[in-house]
């Protein structure tokens, strides 16, 4: 999946993590997130986070909606995968719906002090 200019970051915070399901070392985790977002799509990002797989990696699925600094609200969906980069920390890659829009957000997760925070950035979709 090629990728163009930068036109974003963002940074949060998990507000909740929960189990779905165990099935061997594979399971499902929900993630619910409120992220600031820099750059052209400058607001608040509120979603979900689905993991699907094992800790050392699998896919995901992103739901949510931006709450754009202009006053508008768009929603979001998004599919990609995960993978464990080293204790406590995992790399994310996903491509982003937002009306007419794609885009790829990277993005790092880690675990410190029972809290999980995610940073990343976003890219063009080309």
């Amino acid at each position: 999946m090629p990728v163009g200019k930068e036109i974003g970051a963002f940074k949060g915070a998990f507000t909740s993590v929960r189990t779905c399901e165990i099935n061997g070392d594979d399971g499902v985790v929900e993630g619910t997130y409120t992220a600031k977002v820099s750059g052209q799509l400058a607001g608040t990002a509120v979603g979900t986070l689905t993991f699907s797989g094992a800790n050392s990696g699998g896919t995901l699925g992103d739901l949510g909606t931006g709450y754009l600094d202009s006053g508008d609200a768009v929603n979001y969906k998004g599919q990609g995968v995960y993978w464990s980069g080293k204790h406590g920390a995992w790399e994310t890659r996903a491509a982003v719906i937002m009306r007419d829009q794609m885009v790829v957000a990277e993005s790092q997760i880690k675990m410190k002090d029972g809290v999980f925070s995610l940073s990343g950035k976003l890219f063009e979709l080309t």
